[in-house]
């Protein structure tokens, strides 16, 4: 009951409202929205049970399913906890405050796999001193992914050792496509593993590096085998796929959403098979549906981040997908998500 209903509230909302706004008008109006909504008011939509924790590093998740980063605001992350996510990550934090790109900077796309989002939002967020200053205001009722981003190992190393106690695990993003300051870098092993010594030498929390998928042949050669020299807890694959959009004000952008998941699929297989059963893993990228989650933790990953579910499908999104989780386990009588890595 709780299901429909939820679904049938966002439809008016989103596709009767937001879908028809300007994208910058329909994120601002959303995200007013979103926080308006007492927290109380959502946690009947999240689905607890014991059957879908996962573990990253030692850090326990209460479900697979993580939010990625595109939000710093602590109140959003707070709601989002509340909708049943297992983790959320807050927004790739920089040393210094960036206004992002200017507007237009995120476009709606439908593609053949369905609907879509490409934005070039060029990591706009308020810095390392304003974020360390918000963030102790943010109750982990799930644990907290605390993502970084720099334009040196250097400053890798300097966002992790003043964010790092706030956090419950620190994810290294190196894959966005909208900064030449983090994409570049995965044109470059050596800078890589660089980083990666630094970010390892400065917290002992759970460390996630985050990939790209513009850059396969450097993942395979070179990226993923220095990260698991460098003792990474967990690899995410991947990001948005880089693609040409002039309606976008940087005439390209990321391309998110379903179009995505076969490549992601694909990777998390053979990032298994590498990197063997310890190192976790997280399938990010056009998971929209109980299925694709499925085949995602079977081909192999650990937890599964999403964004443009979350904004095409709603609330319920997190909710929908853990049920149907559960109704498989049911089914096939597995007592644990771990159980479906090479159950199919």
């Amino acid at each position: 009951m709780l299901l429909p209903l939820a679904d049938r509230l966002y439809r008016v909302v989103y596709g009767g409202v937001l879908s028809r706004m300007p994208e910058a008008t329909a994120v601002r109006v959303g995200q007013r929205l979103f926080r308006a909504i007492p927290v109380a008011a959502l946690r009947p939509l999240r689905v607890d049970d014991a059957r879908l924790t996962v573990l990253i590093g030692s850090v326990r998740l209460p479900g697979p399913l993580i939010l990625s980063s595109m939000y710093y605001d602590v109140r959003i992350l707070r709601r989002a906890m509340a909708l049943g996510f297992g983790a959320v990550t807050t927004k790739s934090i920089t040393v210094g405050p960036r206004p992002g790109h200017p507007e237009p900077n995120l476009v709606r796309i439908t593609t053949p796999a369905g609907p879509g989002l490409v934005n070039c939002n060029g990591f706009q967020n308020p810095g390392l001193d304003a974020f360390a200053v918000a963030l102790p205001r943010l109750r982990h009722e799930r644990p907290v992914i605390v993502s970084v981003a720099g334009e040196s190992p250097e400053d890798y190393q300097r966002l992790v050792l003043a964010l790092e106690g706030q956090a419950d695990l620190v994810e290294a993003n190196i894959s966005s496509p909208n900064t030449r300051l983090v994409y570049e870098l995965s044109g470059s092993p050596a800078r890589v593993r660089a980083l990666l010594r630094l970010v390892r030498e400065a917290t002992k929390k759970p460390f996630i590096l985050k990939i790209s998928p513009d850059y396969p042949e450097e993942n395979r050669t070179a990226i993923v085998p220095a990260a698991l020299d460098a003792g990474v807890d967990a690899i995410n694959f991947g990001n948005t796929r880089r693609v040409d959009d002039p309606r976008l004000s940087q005439r390209a952008g990321g391309l998110s959403g379903p179009e995505l998941f076969p490549t992601v699929l694909a990777t998390v297989r053979e990032l298994r098979r590498t990197a063997g059963p310890r190192v976790g893993l997280i399938a990010t990228g056009g998971i929209d549906t109980p299925a694709k989650a499925l085949a995602a933790l079977e081909a192999g990953a650990d937890a599964i981040g999403c964004f443009t579910a979350f904004i095409t499908q709603g609330p319920a999104f997190p909710r929908r997908v853990n049920l149907g989780l559960l109704r498989n386990l049911e089914e096939r009588g597995l007592q644990r998500l771990a159980d479906l890595r090479g159950a199919a």
